[in-house]
């Protein structure tokens, strides 16, 4: 096995007042470091970390993923950090609170729920130059890439590199919940965990989605926006589309801020992954258990790949249309090839 490599990440607090260059090899050293550095009085397995945007990151495998000066902000157990996007509207809040009370309208902005606020953050937002979306190079739009601590020269790539920690994060949590079921195969459910790794690294963890230069390319790798970079939302998991007239949409190449929006939109996976997907291949890898034809796994993982990973299962959802409750007429598998 491979030692790893001391990398540098970006530490702060939820508060985002002190900001510390830690340099580790492990996520496990990371905690002790960082309660070294901010004097915490939590021992080390007593916290979390999670990125800007809301991820949690809960493992090791997941954390050596991340690039150097990534920004990572630390939390207590069970607790989580506002991410950069309801920073963003509160900061709007304090600026504005004069004129934001003058009227009834918007006093219902600070009436209704979070996801109804950003609705109606994204709309203030369409006012930015939309002329800036079309430009691409760091160099070019440098106040798009701030606070960004990216090895990215181009929105396009920034953005690829999004898509794939999604991804990333669908497989290590996946990963993560099957190898807690003590009781399943060890070679099959290794073989199906490497089959799925693999495909993913052929397929770039599917990067593409987010990068517009896919849009008018090979229909089998296109984006999820078109050419100029507008996504659109595909609606609630159990309709055809988005129900809002006009349907949501964003450009998060138009600006900065449109960029931190977007990281409030869902990759929601419509047969869900950790209620039916889960359960499914853990009874299709214990039924294979005791198949075990030819000594080669008789689950279907082609069917697993495209439920956990494709646009098969996946849709873009803006946060209003975003329904966490389950989703009960959806039913993974089953997985087993018979």
């Amino acid at each position: 096995m491979m030692t790893a490599m001391t990398k540098g990440y970006k530490v702060t607090d939820a508060e985002r007042k002190t900001r510390v260059g830690i340099a580790v090899k492990n996520l496990e050293e990371l905690k002790k470091k960082t309660v070294d550095k901010f004097k915490l009085a939590h021992c080390p397995d007593e916290i979390d970390f999670q990125t800007p945007d809301g991820t949690l990151v809960d493992n090791d495998e997941y954390f050596q993923t991340l690039p150097a000066q990534t920004l990572l902000i630390w939390v207590k157990n069970g607790e989580r950090a506002e991410t950069d996007a309801e920073l963003l509207y509160k900061t709007i809040r304090e600026v504005n609170e004069e004129y934001l009370n003058a009227g009834e309208k918007v006093q219902e902005f600070f009436t209704e729920k979070m996801k109804n606020k950003v609705f109606k953050l994204a709309e203030v937002l369409k006012g930015i130059d939309v002329e800036k979306a079309k430009l691409s190079a760091k160099i070019d739009h440098p106040e798009w890439f701030e606070g960004l601590g990216t090895r990215a020269k181009t929105k396009e790539e920034y953005l690829s590199m999004r898509a794939q920690d999604r991804i990333r994060m669908y497989f290590y949590k996946t990963k993560e919940e099957l190898l807690k079921a003590t009781e399943l195969p060890p070679g099959t459910l290794c073989n199906l965990l490497n089959d799925l790794q693999s495909k993913l690294k052929l397929n770039k963890y599917h990067g593409y989605y987010f990068d517009r230069n896919a849009a008018a390319g090979d229909a089998n790798v296109s984006a999820l926006c078109n050419v100029a970079g507008v996504f659109t939302c595909h609606g609630r998991w159990d309709k055809n589309g988005c129900l809002y007239n006009p349907s949501h949409s964003i450009n998060p190449y138009t600006s900065r801020e449109e960029r931190i929006v977007f990281q409030t939109w869902n990759l929601d996976h419509q047969v869900e992954r950790s209620r039916s997907i889960i359960p499914a291949i853990r009874e299709a890898l214990r039924e294979s258990g005791k198949i075990m034809r030819d000594e080669k796994p008789s689950v279907d993982i082609k069917a697993i790949y495209n439920d956990l990973f494709t646009l098969n299962n996946l849709k873009l959802v803006h946060i209003v249309c975003h329904d966490k409750g389950a989703h009960v007429t959806k039913k993974a598998g089953p997985y087993l090839i018979t």
